[in-house]
């Protein structure tokens, strides 16, 4: 029996690229740009769940409450349905076609990997954590986050409109996108100056339900 050899898997290799972008090895841009944004959804997620194995090889030093662990998990859902519906703008009009539009993007994206990072500890100290205070403490960093991230999607939405000329095949499919950053913007800027844990506790339940309810149904 012969069996494949590198030269075989290399051939295979360049005959499916081939076949896949075509014989000048063309890639679109939306797939080129699909790398960077794969990369960071994927660092992201592995920082949350790097973050999750801490604290269960931590055993008894972790104060459990139920706060910050729903609150990953809701940015968890958000960045997942985030990198799903984008597929869904693979052939947009308003899809990135100079730098500046591409930039906000960029760095909201980037932003996700901070945000992602910021809903657990990185450490648990030998005296032990309580994961509320953990909230608490770092609840206003999280929330401007936030704030900044729908900004910048904001922003690219806008920018998207107006190089569209403000076309309204454009206008209406990104219409319930403002409509939604926009009140992200709100919700977010209320909790870094509100404590209070009812409407902190409220609001976190609302950011692990909306990704379900918005992204759920989504078709790609």
């Amino acid at each position: 029996m012969q069996y494949p050899t590198t030269d075989d898997w290399r051939s295979a290799t360049v005959l499916g690229l081939s076949n896949r972008f075509g014989s000048g090895g063309q890639m679109i841009r939306f797939e080129y740009l699909a790398i960077f944004y794969g990369i960071i959804v994927g660092l992201a997620l592995g920082n949350v769940a790097s973050s999750v194995h801490m604290l269960l090889e931590a055993g008894k030093r972790v104060r459990w409450h139920w706060m910050a662990p729903l609150n990953a998990a809701g940015v968890t859902l958000a960045t997942l349905g985030t990198f799903w519906a984008w597929w869904t703008g693979r052939t947009a009009a308003d899809s990135p076609t100079i730098f500046l539009q591409l930039l906000p993007g960029s760095v909201a994206s980037l932003l996700l990997y901070i945000i992602c990072a910021t809903t657990l500890p990185d450490a648990v100290p030998e005296t032990g954590i309580d994961l509320r205070e953990f909230y608490f403490s770092s609840r206003r960093r999280f929330w401007t986050l936030q704030v900044v991230y729908f900004t910048l999607r904001l922003f690219q939405v806008g920018l998207g409109i107006a190089l569209s000329g403000f076309d309204p095949q454009v206008v209406g499919p990104v219409l319930p996108l403002l409509i939604g950053a926009g009140a992200n913007i709100l919700i977010a800027a209320s909790l870094i100056y509100v404590r209070a844990p009812w409407w902190n506790g409220f609001c976190i339940c609302l950011g692990f339900v909306g990704p379900l309810l918005v992204f759920g149904p989504m078709r790609v």
